[in-house]
């Protein structure tokens, strides 16, 4: 377990925080530990997932931070451009075989917390 995971309950994101439809990368840091979490948003649905592309273990998000959501509907690997369905995690194209690694999440009063 990585340390700088936080517990169940903690704080995320607000949802105004995310772009709608789009995903955004959040980081936790304990010591020189740090885990990574994406946020996407398409309507009123929520998703999140381990920022780290199953291929190759790179964060999905961009150099600028961006992360790149296609047609409101596919998150893709910023170092090779494999797509992840946004509803499951599915690797949907590109070098990859294994899903993203899916995160339970709370969504209440415009607030995403861990479950």
């Amino acid at each position: 377990m990585n340390p700088a995971r936080p517990p169940a309950g903690a704080l995320i994101a607000r949802l105004d925080d995310i772009p709608n439809p789009g995903a955004k990368a959040f980081d936790f840091r304990a010591g020189h530990a740090i885990w990574s979490v994406i946020v996407a948003r398409r309507g009123e649905d929520v998703f999140a997932y381990e920022n780290e592309c199953p291929h190759a273990g790179y964060p999905l998000e961009r150099p600028d931070g961006r992360v790149v959501m296609q047609s409101g509907r596919y998150l893709v690997c910023s170092a090779h451009g494999a797509s992840f369905d946004v509803e499951d995690g599915e690797c949907v194209g590109g070098p990859c075989d294994d899903p993203l690694t899916v995160i339970a999440i709370a969504v209440r009063d415009g607030e995403v917390r861990l479950a």
